[in-house]
């Protein structure tokens, strides 16, 4: 690690030191696309004195703490045989470890599943939540709302008391002591904000037994809870998220009547009426799952707010953050570049950028002189030269919804026509994907595919006309969508329209399947991971982790469609019951652990699919939940993937 680190250089220096992105270099390998970052999350102490970073020790993933003024090296490795997945400090002595399993089958990757506080030099360990832990009763549910700076506290929440209800909590990570915040708390909580004096003072609360959420608010610590909005389970329109410094606003992400996206918008906390939006986008969503704020709460100050657009964006409110930010992003041109400091006195701060084509890097800037020092590449193996650049488009739909998508060609594709790949989503009701490295498209454009991912109507994030277009039209005008996208990649001279396949998890999973039944005389074939194969089993499987939403709620009766009464409409676009009519070669994989998207869903297609002797390869790693995680099944699944669209899209494959 010590060795990573290099004399001061200036940022012009730097420039004219870095490589630029040519002619690319030979494919990665697939062991190397999809091996697991080496150094990530690098955040510093509040002096700027030390950092912490998320590096290897042993075979795990651990903490690696650098004393910048001596470049002495700690490591420290997790407990319970876990990875650290992020750090965070708490004063300069001591930091936080958020823990989950990197090499975890069932379960979806890199899942927080536990916290350790601990001393920079490895003593006064206390485990928070997970293996061990003593603090909480159900540790996975703990989540940390916000770290005290400068003290030994925490803020968090943890469902101890009830399942159904996230509890607030100050606890001491030094002592165990804790301290329980919400004790008249409006309703079963699901999100709370916090004022800059640590009093939870707006709350949004799920019900599931009544399919309701709300939104409360209090003006003090010791007034009254008030309800401002109430809808049905999952469906609210506001969304609290940050206090000003003084209390006095709180800013809330809404979709007021008549508006088609969300906005931040002032809400007087003393006469309780929302003001007006400070934050609007002109094409996207603005609001949570898309943006964050970020503050000093030590000093008392709202610093900005990180958001979705065509990169990932920030506003700083802060003239230090906008003055760094300003010459960072001219710095690194064409990256989403981060910053961060310990303190307001600090000069010395952590600068990380990334790309569509890099992983990350990341160089401590003393901002004083503007000088830098890359401290990691987090995947080191991958040139950033032999990655294709991602791009975003628009494209018609046949009812003339505009439908956004990632373009990501090949490198050196020049005027040629070349295979297509179309990868879908999962969810479908969640965020848009985000422009940034990707190592499935990267894969795809390294052997020679455009990769195309549409968000289709139903992606959350462009507002609520694409949104809830999508609601019940599983198999129809969603599936459309992607049809409508190949289309308009042929007409741009992009893609050979007689190359086609589509590839996709979870719901993207069903739309590659439904689309080799739907779309069988448009592509070659299709790949589906864990995908979806009968939508009534999201209804009816019991073994599924949505029965409980399903029974109790009309969240998904809305979204998907109602059992009682769409069960025909369910078979007409559930690629089991028309296995008869799949007209293109599939590779279908699945998790033995999945408990999202269970097992039945795969081995009763493959059953179909053999007694109508169609073309496929089945694959089921029994160890794997909602998403694979395993090194090894990674890679052996990319290898069947490699071959599997080497034959049907590869030259020669026609």
């Amino acid at each position: 690690m010590t060795r990573t680190l290099r004399a001061l250089v200036s940022l012009v220096a730097l420039l004219g030191a870095l490589v630029p992105l040519g002619a690319p270099a030979a494919p990665p390998s697939i062991q190397d696309l999809f091996r697991k970052p080496q150094f990530t999350q690098g955040t510093l102490s509040p002096s700027g004195r030390h950092l912490a970073v998320v590096a290897p020790v042993g075979e795990r993933l651990g903490v690696a703490v650098i004393d910048l003024e001596t470049r002495n090296v700690s490591r420290m490795e997790a407990p319970g045989g876990l990875d650290v997945l992020r750090v965070a400090w708490q004063t300069d002595e001591r930091l936080l470890g958020f823990l989950g399993d990197r090499q975890r089958a069932a379960g979806e990757p890199a899942r927080e599943g536990g916290i350790v506080a601990i001393n920079r030099d490895g003593s006064d360990a206390r485990v928070v939540a997970g293996p061990g832990g003593r603090g909480f009763e159900r540790p996975r549910t703990v989540q940390v709302v916000r770290v005290l700076t400068g003290t030994n506290d925490i803020l968090v929440t943890a469902r101890d008391r009830s399942i159904d209800a996230a509890d607030l909590y100050r606890y001491d990570t030094s002592t165990g002591r804790k301290e329980l915040l919400s004790v008249d708390a409006p309703g079963d909580a699901l999100h709370w904000v916090v004022d800059f004096d640590q009093v939870p003072r707006a709350v949004v609360t799920d019900d599931i037994g009544s399919d309701t959420s709300a939104f409360y608010v209090r003006r003090s610590a010791t007034a009254p809870w008030v309800k401002v909005r109430e809808a049905k389970y999952g469906r609210l329109s506001v969304q609290p998220m940050q206090f000003d410094p003084d209390g006095k606003l709180l800013y809330v992400a809404a979709r007021m009547a008549g508006d088609d996206r969300l906005a931040i918008y002032e809400f007087d906390m003393q006469t309780l009426a929302f003001g007006k939006p400070i934050i609007r986008h002109p094409e996207r969503d603005v609001g949570p799952g898309t943006a964050f704020f970020r503050a000093d709460y030590r000093a008392r100050t709202l610093l900005g707010l990180v958001y979705a657009s065509n990169r990932p964006s920030v506003a700083w409110f802060d003239a230090d953050y906008a003055r760094v930010q300003a010459a960072v992003d001219k710095a690194f041109p064409d990256a989403f570049n981060q910053i961060q400091r310990g303190s307001a006195a600090s000069t010395r701060w952590l600068v990380t950028t990334s790309s569509d084509r890099n992983p990350g890097e990341a160089y401590l800037l003393d901002a004083t002189t503007m000088k830098v020092d890359r401290l990691y590449a987090s995947e080191p193996w991958i040139d950033p030269k032999s990655m294709a650049p991602s791009r975003w488009v628009t494209y018609k739909a046949r009812d003339g919804l505009p439908i956004p998508a990632l373009l990501t060609e090949p490198l050196g594709r020049g005027d040629a026509k070349v295979p297509l790949v179309v990868d879908i989503h999962g969810g479908p009701y969640v965020p848009a994907d985000a422009w940034g490295y990707n190592p499935y498209v990267q894969f795809f454009a390294s052997r020679g595919y455009a990769v195309l991912q549409p968000q289709f109507r139903g992606t959350q994030g462009f507002g609520w006309k694409l949104e809830s277009s999508g609601y019940r039209k599983w198999g129809d005008e969603m599936q459309d969508d992607l049809e409508d996208g190949m289309a308009w990649a042929a007409r741009e001279g992009i893609t050979d329209p007689d190359r086609v396949c589509l590839f996709g998890g979870s719901y993207g999973g069903y739309a590659a399947l439904w689309g080799s039944i739907k779309q069988a005389k448009s592509i070659r074939c299709a790949i589906s991971l864990v995908g979806v194969t009968s939508i009534e089993y999201l209804f009816d499987n019991a073994q599924t982790d949505l029965s409980r939403l399903a029974d109790r709620t009309s969240l998904m009766a809305e979204q998907i469609g109602d059992p009682k009464t769409d069960r025909a409409r369910f078979r007409r676009v559930s690629p089991l019951d028309n296995a008869d009519k799949v007209g293109v070669p599939l590779l279908i994989a699945w998790g033995g652990s999945d408990v999202r998207v269970p097992i039945a869903h795969g081995t009763a297609f493959k059953s179909a699919l053999e007694k109508y002797g169609k073309t496929f390869e089945y694959v089921e790693y029994p160890e794997e939940g909602h998403g694979f995680n395993k090194d090894e099944n990674l890679v052996d699944f990319f290898r069947r993937v490699d071959a599997f669209t080497a034959k049907y899209l590869g030259p020669g494959s026609r």
